[in-house]
């Protein structure tokens, strides 16, 4: 019983092996060409793999080594260029069964031909004694395409290349993806041949492979220059990477252990004291707005710096400061967490980048195949309209478009009139690019000759200046040296007076005294006092003074 999603009206499911009139039904068997040589679809190429495992166990049946490889196997279908319904390129069964014409060169090359519905009903029958062999048949799969289609790339074939590249990236993914995801299954040896990049044919399940492979994709990844847009605007896809690696540390979950580490105010006082580089969530995402990291890297260790500055200041006073264990703990659990969500970010931005090389080099060959198209279509209709005449030779410039965050943007020689290649048909076009790209490499000149004319002047002005400075520095010095003598010269002879004076000798000399610059007058006023026997009194009064 089941309810509508329209009506809400509850209604019969009809069971597995019944129709709506209660008949048993009967499956059908896969309808296959006549002819061996006609090619099949690929979903009855598909179904037909199927039926020839016919004792396959369901996906909730595996546990243990075959459960993590089933879940491997299926991380590796989410790949954009193999999950879709109409996949980009074709890996899911035998090339022979959907390109017959090639069968018999295929066998010439390939002994061992392996895919991934095989590999799959493999998986799922049991046939497989650990993850190591699944691992190395799902590797079988893009070697064989390498091996297959190397021919046709080293001469150009579009469809070889094409192969050839994508079958290369999908070979080092599927080696990063296994070695993360079959971690507990790794072993320990070191006898084993070591992978440390690029695409190998096979792999050991080990810990110094996996080891190699995060190197691999670091080196990949955090060199990877972010395509910075303007503040304000909508983040670029390398942007949103490092935004979304930022929200991965501030889940609501978490609160609890990143509050010591969101804003810079919440830091002790003594903090500079003892960490060189203080940083903070709050600062990490500031910069980012700001549009001031250059790469994923500075990132990645800007958010690693958060951490290990709390491990670092909190280390010696953990055992006696509850706060500072409390820190500890807490700088020590998102730190591992951050890891598990840089790892989880080098698979999906390392894929991406190989993605996009792998796209920019199919969609220049393309570009030149319609150019050669093109002018073998104008020579033919200048042969028709001129019988019996050469044609002109053609002037070709060849502008490579930049766009993409693997290869950064540099300044062309000349600005590119339009974007559709099918506007160059003609001569007049050609002439007319060819023009304008000399007339702006003419500008371009004279712009740099009054550049270095500017940058000249610029130079010989501040020379002056810094000739000058140093004119007044030396006339500055030379008056302080004087000014140091003068007053050198005046303490020496205040010295001797002093001496001078000390050195005389000493005693009542009333004469010396009164001849002496610094004595002071000596002044006497007589005041008469009023005798009262006495009726007239006289006052007299004298002024005495002795020179």
């Amino acid at each position: 019983m089941m309810t509508s999603s329209l009506t809400g009206k509850s209604i019969n499911k009809p069971k597995i092996g019944d129709n709506k009139a209660g008949k048993k039904l009967v499956k059908k068997p896969t309808k296959l060409p006549l002819d061996p040589n006609e090619p099949v679809p690929m979903h009855v190429a598909i179904a037909q793999i199927k039926e020839s495992y016919p004792n396959r166990r369901q996906a909730k049946e595996l546990v243990g080594w075959e459960g993590e490889c089933l879940k491997f196997f299926k991380q590796l279908m989410k790949h954009p260029w193999v999950s879709a319904e109409r996949p980009k390129y074709i890996f899911h069964v035998p090339v022979p069964i959907l390109f017959p014409e090639i069968r018999v060169s295929y066998a010439e090359k390939i002994k061992n031909p392996m895919d991934l519905t095989t590999a799959e009903s493999k998986l799922l029958q049991g046939v497989y004694e650990n993850a190591e062999v699944f691992v190395r048949d799902i590797a079988l799969v893009f070697a064989n395409a390498i091996e297959f289609n190397k021919e046709g790339h080293d001469l150009g074939e579009g469809m070889s290349c094409a192969y050839y590249e994508a079958s290369t990236h999908l070979l080092k993914y599927s080696r990063w993806i296994s070695l993360e995801i079959l971690q507990p299954y790794l072993s320990k040896s070191s006898s084993s041949v070591v992978v440390e990049s690029g695409a190998a044919a096979s792999w050991k399940l080990t810990e110094r492979n996996r080891m190699f492979a995060r190197k691999e994709m670091e080196t990949i990844v955090f060199g990877e220059l972010i395509d910075r847009t303007e503040p304000g605007d909508r983040y670029s896809w390398t942007e949103t990477e490092c935004e979304r690696l930022m929200k991965s540390i501030r889940h609501m979950s978490d609160a609890k252990h990143m509050m010591y580490f969101v804003e810079m105010s919440s830091l002790p006082a003594d903090y500079t004291a003892y960490i060189s580089k203080p940083i903070a969530w709050g600062l990490c995402n500031d910069k980012l707005k700001e549009r001031r990291y250059a790469t994923i890297g500075e990132v990645v260790d800007d958010l690693r710096l958060i951490f290990a500055n709390a491990l670092k200041y909190n280390e010696s006073a953990r055992h006696v400061n509850a706060i500072s264990q409390s820190a500890y703990d807490s700088a020590k659990y998102m730190s591992q967490k951050l890891e598990a969500a840089i790892d989880k970010m080098l698979l999906s931005v390392g894929d991406r980048i190989g993605r996009e090389r792998v796209d920019m080099m199919t969609a220049r060959r393309d570009m030149e195949a319609k150019q050669r198209e093109r002018q073998e279509k104008m020579k033919k209709d200048w042969e028709k309209e001129h019988p019996g005449q050469l044609a002109p030779k053609q002037v070709k410039l060849r502008i490579f478009s930049r766009r993409g965050s693997m290869i950064q943007k540099k300044a062309h020689d000349f600005e590119f009139p339009f974007d559709d290649d099918d506007q160059m048909e003609t001569h007049d076009d050609l002439r007319h690019i060819k023009k304008l790209y000399e007339k702006q490499r003419d500008a371009r000149k004279k712009c740099e000759e009054i550049s270095f004319a500017i940058g000249l002047g610029v130079f010989k002005r501040l020379g002056a200046r810094a000739a000058a400075r140093e004119w007044c520095y030396n006339e500055a010095r030379k008056i302080h040296l004087e000014q140091m003598r003068l007053k050198k010269e005046k303490q020496l002879a205040l010295e001797s007076a002093v001496a001078e004076e000390l050195s005389r000798p000493k005693g009542a000399k009333v004469s010396d005294r009164l001849h002496h610059e610094d004595r002071k007058h000596i002044k006497m006023i007589v005041v008469p006092v009023k005798k009262p026997r006495t009726n007239k009194a006289k006052r007299v009064a004298s002024l005495i003074s002795f020179d």
